[in-house]
């Protein structure tokens, strides 16, 4: 999986390629973001007319434009995304599951 997240003028542009079918993820972790390290007191920062989002077979592209000023930081989607996404996925396999040697 690729991710790419940058900033375009008031917009940030979050590409992320090889998702073959976990499209549905994607969108889960970015709203999961937005209640964690992208909101604002705590507040999910991240609504519906905020996200323009077009979907192929492996890749998913997503705009987020904020309304009334807010900005979001591309920084902080970056490393929240790739947590949820990249990270998690590869959590080191705990020693009880590896054979005795």
């Amino acid at each position: 999986m690729r991710l790419q997240v940058r900033e375009q003028g008031d917009e940030v542009h979050i590409e992320v390629s090889g998702v073959a079918g976990r499209h549905h993820r994607v969108l889960q972790a970015l709203t999961e973001c937005s209640r964690g390290g992208c909101s604002v007191d705590g507040e999910p920062s991240l609504h519906p007319e905020d996200v323009s989002v077009r979907a192929g077979t492996d890749e998913i592209r997503i705009r987020l434009k904020g309304r009334g000023g807010l900005r979001f930081e591309p920084l902080a989607i970056y490393r929240c995304l790739r947590h949820a996404l990249i990270e998690e996925r590869v959590a080191p396999v705990p020693d009880a599951a590896l054979p005795a040697g």
